[in-house]
């Protein structure tokens, strides 16, 4: 058997404890329950940072954030050393991918190593809205206009159409981005969880759709506010958004069945980072290393092959890190592990007693829109985090150091000096010390726009 095809999906801002396939009680993912049945869902998943421009860039190349510099504003193309897109390109593969957001766009060298790669902030633009002279883009139109500015339905169909041209092993990369804010899903995926919604009569619909739209970091800072009540209409819409992307990738799997390639193909599916619905009094996915944010999906279905690989319907509880799926990835490549990256490979028998995670700082632009409320400087530093099966330790670099006990019910603070001193001993050998993050970058009026309906700006 030849090499296999590798499919590499995110799903942007996706909360592990909202997928039906990880027991949530809305049917919010039917197609990754059939996933996750056909192949292994990982438990302990760990992201190495808490958004997307530096989580991506470890999936890339399999190091932690402070060994590829990428926290934000840094571009990928300032990393020396390889990502898995260049690694497979090299070894034969046809690449594509897809960016839907400035972070992993081409003006921040995302696209390395991909023979097509495509970029909506780098469309042409008529009259503000993107356009492409594509059949794609065509039988898009009507769900654009009827639904705004989330593109994931064309980015989907633009996929499929590199997995029919592709005559080589191919590897697609594909962020999906719906589910990220502002949470508008389409109208027939918002009316049946809109329906499971009860409070109509008490809700402050007005405080909860700020939130849900671009004010999340004010209702942090004490500017909005918000009871269950609102929170629990805002994940309604998170939820909506997210059997949305479900609905796609049933689509994007159907299209893998057609060309009859899923088979033969490692299909992994994850995300970049979570997001907070009021835990800690936090919003979206800045500010913070909690669990909230760093225990991500990951489903794996492994292709047909002689190597030995976990049975249909596997539930691992191994800890594993997103740094893990370079290594992963090459091994079924056929391609070899450079030396330098932190990650180890799925399948393999060496099993992890920590993992860890960078943040660093909050991003420059965002920063400055926040830097007029006083309680900002709380929320105005770095963290890094060493987390094991049972605690974590998240160390600031402005303020106290931290040591968690996870339960099932979050993370509980905890005083143990021995404990502490050992896991500040492990980020020390494990990371460098946070960069300077204070440089900015211009951006064109396009992107200014574009990170403000994200909620960046």
């Amino acid at each position: 058997m030849g090499s296999p095809n590798v499919l590499l999906v995110v799903l942007d801002a996706t909360r592990k404890d909202h997928l039906s396939c990880y027991g949530y009680d809305r049917p919010t993912t039917p197609e990754l329950d059939a996933l996750a049945q056909a192949g292994t869902r990982y438990e302990q998943a760990i992201a190495p940072a808490p958004w997307t421009p530096p989580s991506h860039a470890s999936m890339f190349t399999g190091r932690y954030p402070s060994g590829h510099g990428s926290f934000g504003t840094q571009p990928l193309g300032e990393y020396d050393g390889p990502t898995v897109a260049e690694l497979l390109s090299a070894a034969g593969y046809a690449t594509f991918g897809f960016s839907n957001s400035h972070h992993t766009s081409i003006e921040q060298e995302f696209d390395r190593g991909f023979d097509y790669y495509h970029d909506i902030l780098a469309l042409p633009r008529f009259m503000d809205t993107m356009y492409e002279p594509s059949l794609d883009f065509l039988r898009f139109l009507p769900r654009y206009f009827r639904d705004g500015y989330d593109i994931s339905d064309f980015q989907r169909r633009k996929l499929e159409t590199q997995v029919r041209r592709a005559d080589d092993p191919f590897f697609g990369f594909i962020n999906f981005n719906a589910a990220h804010a502002p949470y508008r899903p389409p109208e027939e995926f918002r009316a049946p969880f809109e329906e499971r919604f009860d409070d109509w009569d008490v809700v402050d619909e007005t405080a909860a759709r700020k939130v849900g739209d671009d004010e999340g970091y004010e209702y942090i800072l004490g500017d909005v506010t918000m009871s269950t009540t609102e929170w629990e209409l805002v994940e309604c819409w998170y939820d909506a958004e997210i059997r949305y992307v479900d609905a796609l990738l049933g689509e994007l799997f159907d299209c893998l069945r057609r060309q009859g390639v899923y088979d033969d193909t490692l299909v992994v599916v994850t995300a970049d980072h979570g997001e907070h619905f009021g835990e800690h009094g936090l919003a979206y996915h800045q500010f913070s290393l909690f669990e909230e944010l760093l225990n991500v999906p990951l489903l794996v279905k492994w292709p047909e092959s002689d190597r030995p690989s976990p049975a249909p319907g596997t539930v691992s509880d191994r800890l594993v890190s997103l740094v893990d799926l370079v290594p992963t990835i090459c091994e079924w490549a056929g391609v070899a592990v450079p030396d330098e990256v932190d990650g180890r490979a799925l399948t393999g028998d060496d099993d992890r007693d920590a993992v860890f995670a960078e943040y660093d700082r909050p991003y420059p632009p965002l920063r400055e829109r926040l830097q007029q409320y006083d309680s900002f400087e709380a929320y105005d530093r770095g963290l890094q985090a060493v987390r094991t099966e049972t605690h974590k330790l998240i160390r600031p670099t402005v303020g106290e150091t931290t040591l968690y006990r996870l339960t099932d019910d979050g993370e509980v603070e905890v005083s143990d000096d021995e404990h502490e001193a050992a896991l500040a001993s492990r980020l020390d050998e494990t990371l460098d010390p946070l960069p300077d993050s204070s440089r900015t970058t211009e951006l064109d009026e396009h992107v200014s726009d574009h990170l403000e309906k994200m909620g960046y700006l």
